[in-house]
């Protein structure tokens, strides 16, 4: 079958099958697909899988996931019954592969979890809904879109292409507007996307800064040398990422910290002067 497919996937079309909207360059799909849904909208919160799926207690768990925002293309083909969605979902992983995409993630048959999780909670199709044996998934990235590709032969022996596209909408950071609106912000974390973030934010505001590190503790003693050595930790690489040493000031305060903070173990609060 993958033979018969391959030319017809590679058929020299921009846009979807039946006037549909246009797919990522050099994607294409066969002419003989009948469009069975599709919608465009703009989305605050998307679940992009990056691992299997599961339902506990009527609550969706996926391995691994990520939240994506911004422009949502869905759309969902019927295809001709001979076709395989094993093999649909491979012609089409490599086009992403030859058009210089990234696969994020794939799954095939009962590695993905139950069929009927894809299709009624993650993409909104009944359609999709088929035999957990015969479905695959990938998620991938090209250009500027994320994709979540999916095929599956239902107990009719229909056969569904469902496609997400999501191009993701650059949105503001929330601790960085609140850092702006209210002068002072706990950091998410310390990892060096957050630090990098404050130090292109820093090198743009010249205002003085004071790094309080909170550790909460028992042992106020071994509770501000382990916040002070959180501090110290950003402010070497604020200083590696040419931030102005004179403008910033290292305080580690143990567990002496505003109720509202919350009790974590570790935290670096920033407050602008």
């Amino acid at each position: 079958m993958l033979h018969r497919l391959l030319p017809l996937f590679l058929f020299s079309s921009m846009a979807f099958a039946n006037g549909a909207a246009p797919l990522p360059n050099g994607i294409s799909i066969d002419p003989s697909a009948e469009l069975d849904k599709q919608i465009t909208q703009t989305v605050r919160v998307y679940r992009f899988p990056l691992g299997a799926v599961v339902k506990i207690n009527r609550d969706v768990r996926i391995d691994k996931e990520q939240q994506l925002s911004g422009q949502l293309t869905r759309t969902t083909w019927e295809m001709p019954k001979s076709f395989d969605p094993h093999e649909l979902l491979q012609v089409l992983r490599d086009q992403v592969i030859t058009q210089k995409g990234e696969i994020l993630f794939e799954c095939d048959g009962r590695d993905c979890g139950t069929s009927n999780i894809w299709a009624n909670d993650l993409f909104n199709n009944a359609d999709l809904y088929g035999r957990d044996d015969y479905q695959r998934y990938f998620a991938a990235k090209l250009d500027d879109q994320y994709l979540a590709a999916y095929a599956v032969r239902r107990g009719n022996r229909r056969v569904y292409l469902h496609l997400d596209q999501i191009t993701e909408a650059e949105q503001a950071v929330p601790w960085l507007v609140l850092l702006e609106e209210r002068g002072w912000v706990k950091l998410p974390n310390i990892e060096e996307p957050t630090l990098k973030l404050l130090a292109d934010h820093l090198q743009q505001n010249l205002s003085p800064i004071r790094l309080v590190g909170h550790q909460q503790g028992s042992d106020q003693g071994i509770a501000e040398q382990e916040s002070m050595r959180l501090v110290e930790q950003v402010k070497a690489y604020l200083d590696r990422a040419g931030v102005a040493t004179g403008q910033l000031e290292v305080h580690g305060i143990g567990a002496l910290a505003p109720s509202v903070l919350g009790a974590d173990q570790s935290a670096v609060v920033v407050i602008a002067k």
